[in-house]
């Protein structure tokens, strides 16, 4: 699983004491805060202590809040855990809650819950791990932040890698080593002489770097089939390296719209490439499983006789993947080959597969 949630841990220091001992004025001022900072509330209770101190909770359909007091000591503990997307509401909510205390002064910790579980580093961006370990990279500049309609973009540069693509969190592709991702993908259709390398389909690969390596073996037609448009342009802004013009070359054609949903038209093309993510937990309600296998009957569908398949998998360390594609990948296609390739920016081996359609 890869959800992304914001925590703000927030410690405020020798605050007005009259809220601090009341509870009715805390649940009140939380209410109020919710509301006037765009957040939904569900519900609110409150315990008050003896001698001292309240504690309130409340529940909105973002996540939670909660705040304990110790007006003994002036003091306020803050917790702010949200799903929503962007930080505007979050920091409303903050800066209101220190017009009420009026706190002396206040030290705020954020955290990115989820997968990784990170506390948020100046000049660091830990990538999104399914296996025993993390990495992080080092931020030489930021270049792009920016949350979209689907999922957060962030584009950093690296002094070892250069530029670097995530997408919550999950590095996508980086200019150093980009040809090595990019040339695992569409190689198995050269290196087995695929009958006709005619009308390819790039499922995701919203970086243009796998339409780019594609375009190279002189297909009749190329269709990038990508959800989200703000990836396309953001490879064209800050990865001019990695997809050239491959967006813009006549053999190319661009398609804003889910995979999954495009592949119910039915299409026959000579070859599909699937660049989209093995963990689709983050971006649809319907169990793994269940996404894949229904990915991959559409893929079949739309391969033409004597078609083939290409696809990333996964880290060679997460055998649950390896696993479920064993199972599920022979139901629809033949000949299946896996790959390994030693990615330096993803720090590992990385699999890629290919399959003939039955």
């Amino acid at each position: 699983m890869k959800p992304l949630g914001r925590q703000l841990v927030a410690e405020f220091t020798y605050c007005s004491e009259d809220i601090l001992s009341d509870r009715n004025a805390l649940e009140c001022a939380l209410k109020e805060g919710i509301l006037e900072s765009g957040l939904t509330l569900v519900s609110i209770t409150g315990k008050q202590f003896a001698p001292a101190g309240v504690t309130a909770i409340a529940l909105i359909s973002e996540s939670h809040i909660a705040i304990h007091t110790y007006p003994e000591a002036g003091h306020a503990s803050i917790d702010i855990f949200t799903c929503a997307s962007g930080s505007q509401s979050v920091n409303r909510l903050l800066e209101f809650l220190k017009d009420r205390f009026r706190p002396r002064t206040v030290k705020v910790m954020e955290i990115h819950r989820g997968n990784p579980l990170e506390l948020r580093q100046k000049n660091w961006l830990t990538g999104f791990s399914g296996t025993g370990f993390e990495i992080k990279y080092y931020i030489d500049e930021v270049l792009l932040s920016t949350r979209t309609q689907y999922q957060q973009i962030d584009i950093i540069a690296n002094e070892n890698f250069g530029r670097m693509m995530f997408l919550d969190r999950d590095l996508q592709i980086a200019e150093k080593d980009a040809h090595i991702y990019n040339e695992a993908m569409v190689a198995p259709f050269i290196e087995n002489q695929l009958r006709r390398f005619g009308k390819v389909a790039v499922l995701g690969g919203g970086d243009g770097g796998v339409l780019r390596e594609a375009l190279r073996h002189g297909p009749e037609r190329v269709d990038l089939i990508e959800i989200d448009r703000e990836v396309i342009d953001a490879a064209r802004a800050y990865l001019p390296r990695v997809c050239e013009d491959a967006f813009d070359s006549e053999t190319s054609r661009i398609i804003i719209e889910d995979a999954m949903a495009y592949l119910e038209g039915g299409h026959a093309y000579d070859a599909i490439i699937y660049d989209l993510t093995m963990h689709p937990e983050s971006i649809t309600n319907v169990d793994r499983t269940e996404f894949l296998r229904a990915m991959f009957s559409r893929m079949q569908n739309n391969t033409a006789p004597g078609g083939m398949v290409s696809m990333q998998c996964c880290s060679e360390y997460d055998e649950e993947t390896v696993d479920l594609l064993n199972v599920l990948l022979p139901k629809h296609f033949t000949n299946i080959e896996y790959r390994k390739s030693f990615i330096p920016s993803f720090c590992e081996n990385w699999i890629f597969a290919s399959a003939k359609v039955r």
